[in-house]
């Protein structure tokens, strides 16, 4: 948590001085628009309780994931730009599993995430046509899941698991190379690290008509490796 407050801090500090340095250079920028879809790479989430029984956590394992996103942004010089971002990621739960209890697991649910995001992104031209660039972003993600029933047979409960309604910080790291392909067009191919902050689930177990409730936190964080194509208006 320490090491995302000091990106967020960086990143929010870039932002201002170079928001001020546009300002009083007055140099020339421009309106773009871009759409981009991602193949999603999420590492395994760990559902761990706060408080309550040490048993009730979990290990997430997921497939088919992606992303989409679309983003409004402004040149502000020949270097550097400022965005604003809209995206989705979807993650397919492959398996949930526990290292301390038996579960039988058959929801075969999805996570997903939306999030908004404010991006610094600088640009670094290798010929005429091709550009290299690198940024990141802060901002915020509002996870969700399909509701997931577990059950232990051996003895005789079961588990529901929802994400509690909520939004929660959110950050990335990105990197890749445009192509301009038409005059004010450009194909895009890049690769990003996100990572949300801790977000509460709610647990809810029932046994022999009993019915408890807890609360388990986790996180999202993903590898995502895009394709996309943006204009310059």
């Amino acid at each position: 948590m320490k090491q995302v407050l000091c990106i967020s801090t960086l990143l929010a500090g870039v932002g201002l001085i170079i928001a001020g340095a546009s300002s009083a250079h007055a140099q020339d920028g421009g309106m773009y628009i871009s759409l981009k879809g991602a193949k999603a790479f999420s590492l395994r989430s760990t559902f761990d309780p706060i408080g309550g029984a040490p048993t009730d956590s979990y290990d997430f394992d997921y497939k088919s994931e992606w992303s989409a996103s679309t983003s409004l942004g402004y040149r502000l010089n020949e270097y550097l730009r400022l965005e604003g971002e809209l995206g989705y990621l979807v993650n397919s739960v492959k398996n949930m599993s526990s290292d301390t209890i038996p579960i039988d697991y058959s929801s075969r649910g999805k996570i997903f995430a939306r999030y908004t995001m404010a991006n610094i992104l600088a640009d670094f031209a290798l010929t005429d046509q091709l550009t290299a660039f690198a940024g990141g972003g802060i901002g915020i993600a509002k996870p969700d899941m399909d509701k997931t029933i577990l059950s232990n047979a051996l003895l005789g409960q079961t588990r529901q698991i929802e994400i509690e309604d909520q939004y929660v910080f959110a950050w990335k790291l990105t990197g890749g190379l445009s192509y301009e392909a038409y005059e004010n067009t450009h194909l895009f191919a890049d690769y990003t690290y996100f990572q949300t902050a801790d977000f509460d689930i709610k647990q809810k177990t029932t046994q022999s008509g009993v019915s408890v409730e807890n609360t388990l936190e986790s996180d999202l964080s993903s590898h995502l490796i895009g394709v996309g194509l943006r204009y310059d208006f």
